[in-house]
């Protein structure tokens, strides 16, 4: 599968939106619990340092977003989130979006990735990020509320540079 990592277009926005907002609802990764509606989306999408998609034939297959962790004397951290649409787990794509968003992250200047809320169920992202090289570096007891109301720890993923 031939895979193009470029920024976030108009014309990918419908598709990056549905995808993100599918995340949403599954409820087993993303914080957030709203789904948007294109102008929302759109403008989060805005707000980021990079939004980036993953294309395949011109369909949005997945996308992250990157931006700092923290303000002011801590922004030199980043932090992300990716998405991969449904039918296209399993394929690399995550570790196509992982390894861009590296990239990009010392790019902007960034001295590290930090990410503060990975579900400790989400074992596919739990062993890529293992795999490139990042460290698990705290755990937050019952971090994530589920669908159903129960709770799942999360684990704070650092690599620096």
């Amino acid at each position: 599968m031939n895979i193009e990592m470029r920024p976030l277009t108009q014309a990918d926005l419908p598709q990056a939106t549905e995808i993100w907002n599918f995340i949403v609802t599954e409820a087993n990764s993303f914080p957030g619990d709203q789904v948007l509606c294109e102008a929302e989306a759109a403008a989060m999408f805005a707000q980021q340092t990079e939004t980036v998609c993953a294309l395949s034939e011109n369909e949005v297959v997945g996308l992250y977003i990157l931006h700092p962790n923290n303000i002011g004397r801590c922004g030199h951290m980043a932090n992300a989130s990716f998405g991969v649409k449904q039918g296209y787990r399993g394929k690399g794509i995550g570790r196509l979006l992982v390894e861009d968003c590296l990239k990009r992250s010392r790019d902007n200047g960034f001295k590290g990735l930090q990410f503060n809320a990975v579900v400790a169920t989400n074992y596919s992202a739990i062993t890529l990020y293992l795999k490139l090289g990042f460290k698990i570096i705290g755990t937050i007891k019952d971090g994530y509320r589920l669908n159903d109301n129960s709770y799942v720890d999360t684990l704070i993923f650092l690599k620096s540079w």
